[in-house]
């Protein structure tokens, strides 16, 4: 009996030692680390911080085996600069990343790598194109998985993966690891459009915001599940936190980026580790996502200087802690649609928003009073400290700038773009009588509105709503390059120009503004003026692929397939991830009867767009020339899935199965499905009668 007491004794003086000192670097050292950050999710939606009604068993779970930090702010309410504060330890204004699609200076450490030079075997699994390697972040991880697997519901290239594929691939990397690691897996489901799985799409039809939150929950289960099973979960320090949130509509915000108002920027931050953390502790003191880099470091026992933010160890402790003011910024209404910047403070009495219009609130009381006019002194001294962090100046606008001209760019441009960032601004715009971004946001509903209408074909309604968005603010690129698509797509082509060169005469180097002039020109027949555009493009960007796809299709078509094959290969060589580059590039080599690489530039466009199954059946018939009778039907047998319904593949397959592999039987239900979509008379009556040939030999 005494023994034992002395053993229990000895163990737990060991955890307060730890606690209390932050001694035992050894067996700190000696415990993995799991990141997971959860996009787009409010702290007030998860069960631990405002309970039962939300479903978050397992976020819920950690949190009662750890710290709860009531009181973490985002600085920045994007993905991007959010997930760089939090593996730098850096504040926006040190590391001038303002918004989604720059990249992190090379020269900026990174707590992986740390890691790394420790020993750490260092994992990323990231779930959105937004936090792709080309970004900055991966500097220092052994793996950083950025594969995207969701293809968008209007086709395209994947943006994002889902949770259930986050944690495949993160239980996948750790099965061969030997050691201690260091692995950071990002969920991005909560993000808009809110799309949940069954079955939680039922359970949360009123609430599908909430229902991408649960789902994400429980493949965040399925990983820690898998961390036990694997004998690693009591060895391992686990952090949880979100990058921002999300507006559902307060204050007029649906989604988040423009706005610092709790709702964006108040994020869940949780620390649990058995043995290292306490468990069920709630602490209250103002912190920041910044300070989680020399958190983990401190409790992991490592070396690491030059952050902004700060150790939470002593509130972890227990120790005294005073809350010191946390500076939040969003850049995105400026660098979008040409608004005034925001700039905050957050103290722990109140909040300072630099505006147009400032305003002035009390620390998590009502956002909708600004007690600014009633409370100079207040507003005085929460301005003198805001400027200790240097606003966006020259530099980071001439970032921006490179941003939409680098040539490495293009293609996270694009699809930065289809997930509603950057429209394309960054002019160098006047800080006076830039409008209020409370203005603003109603003009944003109002696009999305006009987007909704010409979605749905109600055109003339989009153009009178953009119209009037243009009146109010001319350098909303956003409506601008919206109201140019819309009157290209109706043949407008006098109009859509005016749009277009409005775009270059506001900002010279937008490429997409040249890309879209020079398919205006094209519709027109002025070819050479096209040609203009499209190098004008290049001359941009020389990586951009919508040029480059443009411009070699236009060269095949007149037949100077010497200059086609020159800038089409070099693009490759360049590396250009691009569907149609590849596209282009089969077609100019079947034309030139290299079947072989045809079939592979179409296969790759297929990969990279899963949904384009007329790159696979370009791939079937490149292969089909060749005498590839049985590779020919196999691909042109994946493209009728994609496209069941098409005469072209379902004819194809028959006349295959019928003429090359003599069986009737397997081709007639691919001939009737062709009769049934046949494009002409003369087409049905040819297969008409084919059919009823081999229903007759078939007798």
């Amino acid at each position: 009996m005494p023994k034992s007491f002395h053993a229990v004794l000895l163990a737990c003086a060991g955890t307060m030692l730890f606690l209390l000192s932050g001694a035992t670097a050894v067996h700190a050292q000696s415990k993995n680390v799991l990141l997971i950050t959860l996009d787009t999710t409010r702290a007030d939606h998860l069960g631990c911080y405002a309970g039962k009604k939300y479903a978050t068993p397992n976020i819920d779970a950690l949190a009662a085996k750890g710290v709860l930090f009531e009181e973490a702010r985002a600085h920045c309410p994007l993905t991007l600069p959010s997930h760089a504060n939090m593996l730098t330890g850096k504040f926006p204004s040190s590391l001038n990343l303002r918004v989604n699609g720059l990249v992190l200076d090379d020269s900026v450490p990174m707590i992986q790598e740390t890691f790394r030079k420790k020993g750490y075997r260092t994992i990323a699994v990231v779930s959105s194109v937004i936090l792709e390697k080309t970004r900055g972040l991966s500097r220092g991880f052994d793996v950083y998985e950025d594969k995207m697997t969701m293809v968008p519901a209007k086709g395209g290239p994947p943006l994002e993966k889902r949770a259930e594929d986050a944690t495949a691939s993160a239980l996948r990397e750790l099965s061969g690891v030997k050691g201690p690691f260091f692995m950071w897996v990002h969920y991005y489901d909560p993000h808009h459009d809110y799309v949940p799985p069954p079955p939680f799409s039922l359970r949360f039809s009123s609430s599908p915001y909430d229902g991408e939150i649960s789902y994400m929950d429980s493949r965040i289960g399925v990983l820690i599940k898998g961390l036990a099973e694997r004998g690693l979960l009591k060895n391992t320090l686990i952090i949880v936190a979100a990058d921002h949130g999300e507006g559902l509509g307060e204050h007029n915000e649906k989604v988040h980026g423009i706005f610092l108002y709790e709702y964006a920027v108040r994020v869940p931050l949780i620390i649990a580790c058995d043995g290292m953390i306490p468990a069920g502790r709630r602490v209250s003191g103002l912190c920041a996502l910044s300070d989680m880099a020399p958190t983990i470091m401190e409790l992991l026992g490592m070396n690491g200087g030059g952050f902004d933010g700060r150790s939470l160890v002593p509130m972890i402790r227990g120790a005294e802690w005073k809350d010191e003011p946390v500076y939040v910024e969003s850049y995105e209404g400026y660098f979008n649609y040409g608004w005034a910047p925001l700039r905050g403070i957050v103290d722990g009495d109140h909040k300072f928003i630099d505006a147009p219009r400032p305003e002035l609130y009390k620390y998590r009381g009502s956002e909708y009073e600004n007690l600014y006019a009633g409370s100079p002194e207040t507003a005085s001294r929460m301005r003198k400290e805001l400027k200790k962090y240097p606003a966006a100046g020259e530099g980071e606008k001439n970032e921006m700038d490179s941003l939409l001209s680098d040539p490495s760019n293009s293609e996270t441009l694009s699809r930065l773009m289809s997930l509603g960032y950057l429209s394309g601004s960054g002019r160098k715009l006047d800080q006076a009588g830039l409008l209020d971004p409370k203005d603003g946001i109603l003009l944003e509903s109002e696009i999305e509105n006009a987007e909704k209408a010409r979605n749905s074909g109600k055109l003339k309604e989009a153009e009178d709503l953009l119209r009037n968005i243009l009146k109010k603010n001319p350098s909303n690129f956003r409506a601008l390059s919206i109201l140019g698509t819309i009157y290209l797509s109706m043949n407008r082509l006098e109009e859509a120009m005016l749009c277009y060169r409005e775009e270059i005469k506001l900002k010279p180097q937008e490429d997409g503004a040249h890309l879209n002039l020079g398919t205006v020109f094209k519709k027109q027949g002025d070819l050479a003026a096209a040609e203009k555009e499209y190098r004008a493009a290049l001359a941009v960007n020389p990586r951009m692929t919508e040029a480059i796809a443009s411009l070699g299709r236009m060269l095949l078509d007149q037949k100077r397939n010497g200059e086609a094959k020159r800038l089409l290969e070099e693009a490759i060589r360049n590396n250009a991830d691009s569907a149609d580059v590849y596209f282009v590039a089969g077609s100019m080599y079947r034309a030139a009867s290299d079947l072989e690489k045809a079939r592979d530039c179409f296969l790759m466009a297929s990969s990279l767009n899963p949904s384009d199954h007329v790159a696979l059946a370009s791939a079937g018939q490149s292969s089909y020339i060749a005498g590839r009778v049985d590779d020919a039907l196999s691909l042109y047998q994946k493209a009728l899935k994609i496209s069941p319904s098409s005469f072209d593949y379902n004819a194809a397959i028959g006349s295959i199965l019928l003429e090359e592999k003599k069986d009737p039987a397997g081709a007639l239900p691919y001939l009737k499905k062709a009769l049934a979509a046949a494009p002409d008379a003369p087409t049905k009556k040819e297969l008409g009668d084919l059919v009823s040939r081999i229903e007759e030999s078939g007798k």
